[in-house]
């Protein structure tokens, strides 16, 4: 029964109590997924009494936006020591209290746990976290970028208005030139599509020696219809009430003035000089008169241009990163704009020497930066305020070597177990279960 016990807790906490239960039933242990949560509880696990002495600390969501615990990662042992059920200062101070080995702590820049570490802890020293330091700065760039809106949006317009090109003529098979003898076989008036199929036919049939009887007999057509198509090289243009006057305007059309003028443009012009066509018809025969030979014309070619724009929050990333990572229009771009607001240059550099505090690691950069940034044009005074007042923390993230990045880590863990559980992993349970799984 122990080793039964045993296999259904381990079970429990790899697969959680819905899926350990589906699977319980495959290795001759069937039970509910009430039974395998009972298991997991009734197993007493404690936290570690000792630490290795550095530790980090973060919160985590019971529900997103409302209800947060915090969970507590020993940095040199890589495992999760302990889960609190609230954030409050007093809460971690108690913990601390009981784990004097505490010499150092990393923690984001939530006001409770730096005063929670200096009532529980006070001889610890404390780090900032530096992910948490490039986030907050990144915050105070994307509001210094939303206040020059109005310029931004100036500077949008002066980008674009480059880029944006009228449109260019462009060559297709060479100047038009009026062939007067080609110009007179031009006509506006209508055939038939299946006028003209059944007269291609006639041709057809009667070159491949099937007399005309037969062939008013495949086509349906009279034999004198057969007779006459037959008898002509090819059919002639009737007028119809669908016919234009085109025939009128063609050389004033093709004429030197009106090289490169677009269609509607043309269209428009000759309604006012008597055309009696619709623009579809005239576009049609347009195109009829140019596929002639000897005729060509110059058209258009529009150049499409889309204005290019960018949110404060990806210009506050373009500043951070650095200039071989960006692409060519983004290049292009900064550099009107610092030519334009200086002081966004000015904003650039101070992101740049912050994110190289954190390679350099040396005593007294980070006084010196937050001077730089107090005095400048640039927006980023108060951020520099905040510093100053959590000054010991931000400088030992500055100088030293230890990160929270693995208390993020864990924190993703804690939420893939809470997924497992189904809405089922009450506080004490989920504690257990990540407890069980550091041991």
């Amino acid at each position: 029964m122990i080793r039964s016990n045993e296999l259904l807790f381990k079970m429990g906490l790899e697969l959680g109590g819905n899926r350990g239960s589906a699977i319980s039933r495959y290795v001759g242990l069937p039970v509910s997924s009430s039974t395998m949560l009972r298991v997991i509880q009734g197993v007493d696990i404690q936290p570690k009494a000792l630490t290795s002495g550095v530790i980090g600390v973060d919160d985590w969501a019971f529900k997103k936006g409302s209800t947060y615990g915090t969970v507590i990662v020993d940095l040199e042992r890589k495992e999760v020591i302990d889960l609190l059920p609230d954030r409050e200062s007093d809460t971690l101070a108690e913990w601390l209290k009981n784990h004097p080995e505490i010499k150092v702590v990393s923690r984001d820049r939530y006001g409770p746990y730096a005063l929670g570490i200096k009532t529980g802890a006070p001889d610890a020293i404390q780090v900032a976290d530096r992910f948490h330091l490039i986030m907050n700065l990144g915050e105070a760039a994307k509001k210094v970028l939303q206040s020059k809106a109005k310029e931004l949006k100036e500077i949008f317009k002066l980008y674009n208005d480059p880029k944006r090109k009228e449109p260019t003529l462009t060559e297709v098979t060479g100047p038009v030139e009026a062939n007067l003898e080609v110009l007179a076989t031009i006509s506006t008036a209508n055939i038939g599509a299946h006028k003209q199929y059944l007269f291609d036919k006639v041709k057809e049939l009667y070159a491949n020696g099937i007399t005309l009887r037969q062939i008013a007999r495949i086509t349906n057509l009279d034999r004198k219809t057969v007779a006459r198509y037959v008898s002509v090289e090819k059919l002639e243009k009737r007028q119809s009430r669908n016919s234009t006057n085109l025939e009128s305007f063609i050389n004033y059309l093709l004429s030197e003035e009106n090289h490169g003028k677009t269609y509607r443009e043309l269209h428009n012009t000759i309604v006012q000089m008597g055309f009696n066509g619709k623009y579809t018809q005239f576009c049609h025969k347009m195109n009829e008169v140019y596929n002639m030979p000897g005729l060509s014309r110059m058209k258009y070619k529009a150049q499409v241009v889309v204005a290019k724009t960018w949110s404060p929050t990806k210009l506050s990333l373009m500043l951070y990163r650095e200039s071989k990572h960006l692409k060519e229009d983004d290049k292009e771009f900064l550099e009107l704009l610092f030519e334009k607001l200086p002081q966004i240059k000015q904003l650039e550099q101070l992101i740049k020497d912050f994110k190289q505090l954190f390679l350099i690691k040396k005593e007294g950069m980070l006084q010196k930066w937050i001077q730089e940034a107090s005095t400048s044009e640039c927006g980023l005074k108060n951020f520099a305020k905040n510093l100053l007042r959590d000054y010991e923390a931000v400088n030992n993230a500055v100088v030293r070597t230890v990160s929270n990045g693995q208390v993020e880590g864990q924190v993703n863990r804690i939420k893939n177990i809470k997924r497992k559980m189904y809405g089922r992993a009450g506080f004490q349970l989920l504690r257990k279960m990540i407890l069980a799984k550091s041991a």
